[in-house]
């Protein structure tokens, strides 16, 4: 009797392991151990969507806005092609992200809170780097030929992804307000809330124009210094936790003997 009821009992187990193809089971328990594979593949997944979508973006002037005429076509294809180039170089930095991640040998905990973040940090960093370079060599062939050009492309609408390295200096400026620091903190960092890396002033081949061009270039470098700033600080809080977490699983109070 106690046969015929295992029996009847393994019978979803003995379908399954029927169908073709089932090894989802299997997937699922081996996920964790896997998590590095599945994380790169994330990535490139997203490096393939960036890619079509800044393609989209990029023609979508061509059948919806129009492409106007004399020195606006120009410098709406002008910005289109130039803007198709660096969605290339900018998806292989998604792709490189992912590759960094999948060959991480780290600690589950240490894989999530330091190698994830710090390279999410690096991603959108380099990233907006990449916009605000390409959109420097807009401004300069606007500032040379006197045309429309779009300086910012497909970096889209930067403060929506520039919070992701900027949290690591927000929090940095609170932590010195509160400590009694805050003219250090204000002369640090505040001065990066209002900071836009591309905009275009003066005429064509002007000395107004031509400084403008020069920041745009400046905001390249800007952008990097930020970025590792971020990466800095961030690091050190992470051993700083790192650090007490270990003393307090095993808590050692040195004292002097007599």
């Amino acid at each position: 009797m106690e046969n015929y009821i295992n029996q009847v009992l393994d019978i979803p187990k003995t379908v399954g392991n029927m169908l073709p193809g089932n090894n989802f089971n299997s997937m699922v328990e081996e996920a964790e151990g896997n998590i590095n594979k599945w994380t790169g593949l994330i990535y490139k997944v997203a490096a393939t969507i960036f890619i079509l979508g800044a393609i989209y973006n990029v023609l979508d002037p061509f059948w919806n806005d129009g492409l106007g005429d004399g020195k606006d076509m120009v410098g709406i294809i002008l910005s289109s092609l130039i803007w198709l180039y660096a969605a290339f170089p900018m998806s292989q930095v998604i792709r490189s992200a992912g590759a960094t991640l999948e060959s991480s040998n780290s600690s589950i905990v240490q894989y999530i809170f330091k190698d994830l973040v710090i390279t999410n940090i690096k991603l959108v960093g380099q990233l907006l780097a990449l916009s605000a370079l390409f959109g420097a060599f807009a401004l300069t062939i606007g500032w040379v030929a006197d045309l429309p050009m779009d300086v910012m492309g497909i970096a889209g609408d930067v403060p929506v992804i520039r919070w992701m390295f900027e949290l690591p200096l927000i929090a940095t400026m609170d932590f010195a307000n509160w400590i009694g620091f805050e003219e250090v903190a204000m002369s640090l960092f505040a001065q990066w809330e209002s900071w836009e890396f591309a905009g275009y002033s003066g005429d064509a081949l002007s000395w107004e124009g031509f400084i403008g061009v020069c920041w745009a270039y400046a905001g390249v470098v800007l952008i990097l210094v930020r970025l590792y700033i971020s990466v800095a600080i961030y690091s050190f809080f992470f051993s700083l936790v790192s650090t007490f977490m270990n003393w307090f699983k095993n808590p050692y109070f040195p004292t002097k003997s007599i």
